[in-house]
Order: C-alpha cells, then sequence, then structure tokens
C-alpha cells in the first residue's frame, strides 16, 4: 500500500515540479473544518517589533504556502509558528510562543542578525502573552464551536504584510527542522524498504502515516534501542518525500466514504504502464473530467454521492485498487482495514451481480443493503459498533472470498425480527435481506443447497429467485409465510388489527412450531370464511413441500423464520398465481396496510 502512494506521490512531484518545500507544507484545513485564521499582527520599525493587534481572516486555501503549517509533536511546538487551535493558552505557550525555544538550542545555528530578528518577536510575544490570550480567547468564543481556527503570526514593515512563509528565516528552519527530525534516527548505506535500493542514508522515524509508531512496545528492533529503528522500516529521504505528497494527494482527491466509513482509495500501477497512471491521476485531478462524472448519472455500490467506482470498473487489469479504511482521532490513526490489490475486473462483477439483483427485485442493491444489518448491535446506541464485521464482509466481496451465510443471516433476522415486533419497517428489512443473500449467492460467495423436485405449480416464481430455494422445506416455509400474510391481512380488514401475529412468536418458531402452525392457519381462515379455492391450493403446496422435508429438519431457526418471512414478504407474487383475476387478487391483498410492501 505505501509503495503505491509513494508511486503516486513520485508522479505528482514529476509532473508537477514541485520543490522541497511544498512538499514538506501540510495544509491545516485538510479536514475541512478550520475555516477561520487568527493573526496575531506585528508590526516592524527598525528593528523594533510592536504588538499591533490580533486579527480573524477567512481561511484561504491560495495561502497554504504562506501559514506554512508543518505538525509537530502532540505535546510540543509545530515546526513553524503556525498552529491549530485547540484550547486558546495552550496552543499559543506550546505551539507560537513554544516555537522560539530553538533560540535556546546550542545546536541551532543562526547569524546575529537572524538571532536579533527572532528574539525581538519572541519578547514582543512574552511581553503581550497575557493580551494575545485574552484576544484569541474572545475570538474563540464569538466562533461557532463547530468552525476549527489556526493561529500564525503576521509582520507589517510600512506598508506590506508578510506571513510567516514569506519570509526566509522560517521558510530555511522548517527544512533544517525536518532534517534534524528524520536525521535522529537513520542509518548509513542501508536499503530501502519501499523502493529496494540501496541508498547514501535511510531514515527509521517515518511519520507520514501516525499508525507507525516508535513510543509503543514492539515497534523498536532489538529493545528500546533507537539506533537500531531504522531496521523496522527503514526509508530513504526521496521515497518518504514521494509518501509526504502522495498522501496529500490521495487525502485531497481519493477520499470517500463506503456507507459511513471513511477510506482512501489508492490505486497502483503495474510496472511499465506508466500512460495508465497519468490517466488515472487526470479522472481525479483535472475539473472538465470532474465536471463531466459528476454531470453523468453514476451508478454506485455504495451510499456516497462522491463514489467513483464506475469510472474505474471499465479500465483494463493494468492496475490494483487499495481500499484503506483509517480511523483518525486527534493526532492518531488506525488502520481499520486494508483491502489490497483488487482489480477492476472485479469491481465489474460487483456492478454486473448488482443489475441481477436490482432486476429480480426492482429495487437498487447496494453495499448500504447489507450495512442495514451490520451498523448497531443495538438500535438505541449511539454509537456504530458493528463496523469490524461489515468490513469484513467488504473485504471478502472484494477479494472473492467464502461467506459464513449462517453468520450473515444471523444479523439479518436480527433486524427483521426488531421491525416485526415494534410494527415499522418490517417488509422492507425482509427484502433486503433476501437481495443481500441473492448477491452474495451469485457472487458465488454463499452455497444453496438444491434439491431435485417434481414440477409444481409456483415453479415458475421460485426459479426467478435463483437457488435460494430450491428445497422442500425452504419452499413449504415461504409459502406457509405467504398464507399466514393473507390471514393477517384479512385479519386487519376486518378487524383493524392482526391478533394471529402473537402466534408467530416473534419469528423466533422452530420445527414443531411451524408445523402446528398450518393447521392453525387453516382454521383462523376457516372462521373468517376466507378458505377460498386458492388459499386451499397454497396451504396444499405448503403441505406438500412440507410432508417432503420430513422430519428432524436439519436447518438453524433464523434460516426457518427468514424463509417464513420471505413468504410474507412475496405475497403479491404468490396471490398473481393463485388469483388470476387481477381484482381478486388486488381484493385479497387490501390496502389497509400500514406497512404496504415496496
Amino acid at each position: 500500500m505505501l509503495s503505491a502512494v509513494k508511486d503516486i506521490g513520485k508522479l505528482i512531484i514529476e509532473r508537477e515540479g514541485r520543490d522541497l518545500l511544498s512538499i514538506l507544507v501540510e495544509d491545516p484545513d485538510s479536514n475541512g473544518s478550520y475555516k477561520k485564521v487568527i493573526t496575531i499582527v506585528l508590526e516592524q520599525k527598525d528593528k523594533v517589533f510592536e504588538l499591533a493587534g490580533v486579527e480573524t481572516e477567512e481561511y484561504d486555501s491560495g495561502k497554504i504556502m504562506k501559514y506554512l503549517y508543518r505538525s509537530g509533536a502532540a505535546n510540543g511546538a509545530d515546526l513553524s509558528p503556525t498552529a491549530r487551535l485547540t484550547e486558546p493558552e495552550g496552543t499559543f505557550d506550546r505551539k507560537i510562543l513554544g516555537w522560539f525555544n530553538i533560540l535556546d538550542d546550542r545546536k541551532t545555528k543562526l547569524t546575529d542578525k537572524e538571532k536579533a530578528f527572532l528574539r525581538g518577536i519572541r519578547d514582543v510575544l512574552k511581553e503581550n502573552a497575557g493580551c494575545i490570550k485574552e484576544e484569541i480567547h474572545a475570538i474563540r468564543e464569538k466562533t461557532p464551536k463547530k468552525e476549527k481556527m489556526v493561529v500564525t503570526l503576521k509582520i507589517k514593515n510600512q506598508n506590506t504584510a508578510k506571513y510567516v512563509g514569506d519570509l526566509p528565516i522560517f521558510r530555511e528552519f522548517l527544512k533544517i527542522q525536518v532534517n534534524d527530525k528524520d536525521s535522529s534516527i537513520s542509518a548509513k548505506d542501508k536499503m530501502c524498504s519501499i523502493c529496494g535500493e540501496k541508498k547514501a542514508t535511510v531514515f527509521g522515524n517515518l511519520d507520514v502515516y501516525a499508525f507507525y509508531t516508535l513510543d509503543k512496545p514492539g515497534y523498536i528492533t532489538g529493545g528500546f534501542n533507537e539506533s537500531k529503528a531504522w531496521r523496522n522500516f527503514p526509508v530513504c529521504p526521496e521515497c518518504k518525500l514521494a509518501l509526504e505528497e502522495g498522501k496529500k494527494f490521495v487525502e485531497s482527491n481519493l477520499t470517500f466514504r463506503f456507507c459511513g466509513i471513511r477510506y482512501n482509495l489508492i490505486p497502483k500501477f503495474i510496472l511499465g504502464e506508466c500512460g495508465i497512471a497519468d490517466d488515472i491521476i487526470d479522472i481525479f485531478t483535472s475539473t472538465s473530467r470532474i465536471v463531466s462524472l459528476k454531470q453523468k448519472v453514476m451508478e454506485r455500490i455504495t451510499n456516497d454521492d462522491e463514489e467513483i467506482l464506475e469510472a474505474l470498473k471499465d479500465l483494463k487489469d493494468v492496475i490494483t485498487l487499495n481500499f484503506l479504511f483509517i480511523q483518525k482521532s486527534n493526532a492518531a490513526e488506525r488502520i481499520l482495514l486494508n483491502i489490497e490489490d483488487v482489480f477492476p475486473s472485479r469491481i465489474r462483477k460487483i456492478f454486473d451481480t448488482k443489475h441481477e439483483v436490482d432486476k429480480i427485485y426492482t429495487s437498487s442493491f447496494t453495499f448500504g443493503t447489507i450495512r442495514n444489518f451490520f451498523a448497531k448491535s443495538d438500535p438505541n446506541k449511539r454509537d456504530y459498533d458493528l463496523d469490524g464485521y461489515f468490513l469484513d464482509i467488504v473485504d471478502r466481496i472484494f477479494k472473492d472470498r467464502p461467506v459464513n451465510f449462517y453468520f450473515v443471516l444471523q444479523f439479518i433476522m436480527k433486524k427483521i425480527r426488531d421491525e416485526f415486533i415494534n410494527d415499522r419497517y418490517f417488509y422492507q428489512s425482509v427484502k433486503d435481506g433476501m437481495m443481500a443473500v441473492s448477491f452474495l449467492e451469485k457472487l458465488e460467495l454463499i452455497k444453496m443447497e438444491e434439491d431435485v423436485m417434481e414440477e409444481r405449480i409456483f415453479d415458475g416464481m421460485f426459479k426467478k429467485y435463483g437457488p435460494a430455494f430450491e428445497t422442500p422445506l425452504k419452499r413449504g416455509l415461504f409459502l406457509m409465510g405467504s398464507l399466514t400474510e393473507l390471514l393477517l391481512r384479512k385479519q386487519f380488514k376486518e378487524r383493524s388489527a392482526k391478533p394471529f401475529m402473537k402466534n408467530l412468536k416473534s419469528l423466533k418458531m422452530n420445527e414443531r412450531d411451524f408445523k402446528g402452525l398450518l393447521p392453525e392457519v387453516q382454521n383462523k381462515l376457516e372462521e373468517y370464511d376466507s378458505f377460498d379455492k386458492g388459499k386451499r391450493m397454497l396451504a396444499a403446496e405448503a403441505a406438500n413441500y412440507l410432508l417432503q422435508a420430513g422430519d428432524g429438519w436439519k436447518m438453524p431457526v433464523d434460516e426457518m423464520n427468514f424463509y417464513f418471512a420471505c413468504g410474507m414478504n412475496l405475497v403479491n407474487d404468490v396471490a398473481a398465481i393463485i388469483y388470476p383475476d387481477k381484482k381478486v387478487a388486488e381484493q385479497e391483498l387490501g390496502q389497509e396496510e400500514t406497512n404496504p410492501q415496496p
């Protein structure tokens, strides 16, 4: 994955002729939250500095090089006197004023003129620290909390105002500090782990991604001897810079959301396909291409409006795609999942299967359909605690690895039962469950049992849904579900209630319950004088299949109730067969259902 990011960065550096400083400087608004900039304005008269005020301005992405932001240690200064504001006192003391502690470092090489310039700034900041912090605090209080802010310096001299990045001394010091930090853990004449070449110097404290650290047990080869830490992950200066540029590009252009979970889409170019690399980069950087893609009605397999996968699915297999699901918390980063080396042909296969499912169910299937069952273990929970399970299924789908059908069914039925008990979106949940199962089956990630059976009246309907209903037991449960649904609708039409629902035991019925249910439904229909020819045919077919299934059903309770619920959901299909007259079918189905079928 890192090699792919490095290749992207190298391509951007070569195409745009990026210099060292532009690579090192970070965008303080990289996450899109920092919309205001607080400038501590100092006025320079001859060699003397005075505080001219504390002002605010709108963040301007065109001034990134002027802000000259580069993050440093969480509890120390950044690499320039520009910082993201957390709380006024700490940010000013540690990040702004704290940067000038380099004047006390004996290793810092400065001319007398440079020392005088920096001391002049430090002295006026110290003298006016209380006032400055009060002003920053007042600005923060007046600004909505959701609007985050950046703090920096601005130096006025006569009629000109210069930001930190306009002054050579701050630009040079940033490069020096980065070099000193990188060189603190390094080795000479060693192999780079990314490009595989022997280089004069390799660094061992790569900090491009925050999920790699040297302050945790297990990260340092040979114990906590930092002089040996370079062995873990040696990276040459050229690869480090390319990684930094590549990460910037990925976060700015290739960051999407997969059913609410943030991920980076990282293309990896197969050796010798430089032209393809340029084409892929153009997809994400060419304004005209982006506008064209957005104007096109894009098909999606996620619920992200910015999804771009359809634009990549028809490429030849000269690239692979990495899906890096990464969770950020303050300065830390944690990899949730990294799906590596997914070919465009696999994306194409997923889209083709989606189209098949869409056609069968006359609805749009996406990964969001599966996400409906793998979001929260309890609807009342605030946080999504099933991300791990969901991402594991996503990984298996992209990598063509088997999925445990019974594991998935457990969560599908949990959702269906919850909707059924609370009389909410039961029918939609059943439909979503059927679509999810059908999608996985058509991708051959789950295998359905199939038996050879004699031809019966409902064969055409069952064939429509593929192998999902190709055993007598599944068909019998399905048809019993449809018959029960017709009874419930009759009850609602007559009594505006469904008292028979309590007999369904919250859809946790076992073999004994189901065998007793069929005569109960028949008797209740007789009581309503509604056990007509069509329903008798349906009951007979259900009984026939259940008799074929015999005794001792080797099927989990979740699966039995799932097929029963499928029959309830697809009662329209069944009614169209047992009531050839459309008006009769509509009359039996009724229009009073509080949660009508989609």
